[in-house]
């Protein structure tokens, strides 16, 4: 799999001493029980010139399709044409110690650039996060920015939001704001911190389309050693793999989601579900929810 694990040590090796000195020093929230999207209220994105829309997410009709995102990235936002250095601004559910990385890929899903940043509110409590981050090319081509949370128990992914753009070696930048939108990949079963036992889980939510509606499915489990793991921190803390079908009512629309996931544990221990969707250009992760849960023999 094409970009899982790529330069993951280098995100591991970001001590917490050099995150929290960008913000904040507080007692951190439980690792082992995130909230999720639907548990916290964000506010609005902002637009490009800092004024805030009047969107209330709490107006909106619920359901599958419309828990919040838990990362929005405001800017910049799909499409736009990005010059060094550029301004990465969003809202964010908090995360173990208000922490989140920042990173930048080109044409091949190599990356350019890997910054952490804080969440600009209290600990324990949503709010914005921006960084400014340089990047270096020598031609024009397509390129992502990612904004991700890591798992304080595995140290795998927890949550990841990305924007699709075009990366310029200079000349003039074209950035356009994202609009407000909800989870891209909302798992809605299991529950999170729901006990799940009998070897097989069924994995269920509602989905944007990706590529040939096609999902990846992980079973990560705590701790842990090995090589480097995207998804689950190491390779020894992979439990399963597997995938899952968007069955959208038309090609490029969201649909619901399901797939199963099979797996052999001696004893109950923490563990996470990860949902992912990765590019059809280089392989790289376009957007990733995951859920804690038990799981039992």
């Amino acid at each position: 799999m094409h970009g899982i694990g790529h330069n993951f040590g280098m995100i591991k090796a970001l001590s917490v001493s050099a995150l929290l000195f960008l913000l904040l020093a507080a007692c951190a929230p439980a690792p082992t029980i995130p909230p999720t999207s639907t548990d916290i209220a964000l506010p609005p994105l902002p637009t490009l010139d800092g004024t805030i829309p009047p969107v209330e997410p709490s107006a909106v009709p619920t359901g599958p399709e419309s828990a919040l995102e838990a990362i929005l990235l405001a800017l910049p936002g799909a499409g736009s044409r990005l010059t060094s250095p550029v301004s990465v601004q969003g809202q964010s559910r908090p995360t173990f110690e208000q922490n989140l990385v920042i990173a930048i890929y080109g044409q091949e899903g190599e990356e350019l650039a890997l910054q952490p940043t804080t969440i600009q509110a209290p600990m324990g409590e949503p709010g914005g996060f921006s960084a400014e981050i340089a990047f270096v090319v020598t031609s024009e081509q397509p390129g992502r920015i990612s904004v991700f949370e890591t798992s304080a128990l595995d140290g795998g992914i927890v949550h990841l939001s990305s924007a699709e753009v075009t990366l310029l070696p200079g000349g003039e930048a074209q950035v356009i704001p994202a609009e407000f939108h909800f989870e891209v990949i909302n798992i809605t079963a299991p529950a999170a911190l729901a006990q799940v036992s009998g070897g097989q889980i069924e994995v269920s939510g509602f989905s944007d389309y990706f590529f040939e509606s096609n999902l990846g499915l992980a079973l990560c489990g705590p701790g842990g050693e090995g090589a480097p793991h995207e998804l689950c921190g190491t390779e020894d803390n992979v439990l399963a793999l597997s995938f899952a079908t968007i069955q959208s009512p038309d090609i490029g629309q969201p649909g619901p989601f399901s797939g199963q996931l099979s797996y052999t544990v001696s004893e109950p221990g923490p563990a996470r579900i990860v949902v992912y969707a990765q590019s059809a250009r280089d392989g790289g992760l376009l957007h990733l929810s995951s859920i804690p849960i038990t799981l039992a023999p």
